[in-house]
């Protein structure tokens, strides 16, 4: 009997790429990002994408494409960019895949979207494969990929890691966050305090935290009130008073399988 079950999935991108503003047509969008499936084949059935503008704005999304990729079979993971998250400026030049990608599929952001039915963020529904697309001859062509990776590569035992990537296919433009450090943080807490921006809109839980001068602050475990976030742990980095703060997962992938 089949079994159904979900991955989701939150790629970090670079605080240069997301403070600069356009990452445009044939940029990196995000780098291959790691998730995880039971051992064995696993049938991609698609998913949807939560696109959150700039400070969780409900930003209306551009194109792109996506591709799956397993590991190496010595478990190593596959990348994009040398720094493996991609940045502004970031061409696809190149590849250290292109023997491990799995499948790739068309997000066409005009005909998938829900538009400004949201007041915060946006939602895009992913095809497995085919469907939307540039090309004419692609319209019609869905097919719902097989995906198998290297045993025991998971998080966990009896899980194989599997990676997912993004190329623009667009204008896709965050522009500078406006939310900023509140006062001297510390490292022995996992407090952190923000000014000028209302926290319980922009963030959620689960969003990577970093300040403008790419120092990782931590991972959101909740937010409390609009000027105060729980982190999982301590604050990674304490960050100075004013420096502009990020969330570089502003894309959430909720992917099903079926096994």
């Amino acid at each position: 009997m089949s079994k159904f079950f979900q991955a989701v999935v939150r790629p970090e991108m670079t605080v240069t790429a997301l403070n600069a503003g356009n990452i445009t047509a044939g940029q990196i969008l995000f780098d291959f990002a790691q998730f995880d499936i039971p051992n064995g084949s696993a049938r991609f059935l698609g998913g949807h994408c939560l696109y959150r503008g700039k400070n969780g704005a409900d930003y209306t999304p551009v194109d792109f494409e996506v591709y799956f990729a397993k590991s190496d079979k010595n478990g190593t993971a596959p990348f994009l960019s040398a720094d493996r998250r991609g940045s502004v400026d970031s061409t696809l030049t190149q590849c250290g895949a292109a023997d491990l990608i799995q499948s790739r599929t068309y997000v066409d952001a005009s005909v998938a979207s829900n538009g400004t039915s949201l007041i915060y963020g946006n939602t895009i529904l992913i095809e497995a494969s085919g469907g939307a697309s540039t090309s004419s001859t692609m319209q019609d062509l869905v097919v719902t990929p097989i995906f198998q990776g290297v045993p025991n590569t998971g998080s966990g035992t009896g899980y194989t890691s599997l990676y997912m990537a993004g190329i623009s296919k667009g204008n896709h433009n965050w522009g500078p966050s406006t939310m900023t450090v509140d006062g001297t943080m510390s490292t022995d807490s996992p407090i952190l305090t923000v000014a000028d921006l209302d926290a319980t809109i922009a963030l959620a839980p689960g969003d990577i935290l970093r300040d403008e001068d790419d120092n990782l602050l931590g991972t959101v475990k909740r937010v409390d009130s609009a000027t105060q976030i729980t982190l999982e742990d301590n604050l990674a980095n304490a960050s100075a008073d004013d420096k502009l703060v990020f969330n570089t997962t502003p894309l959430t992938f909720v992917l099903g399988f079926e096994q």
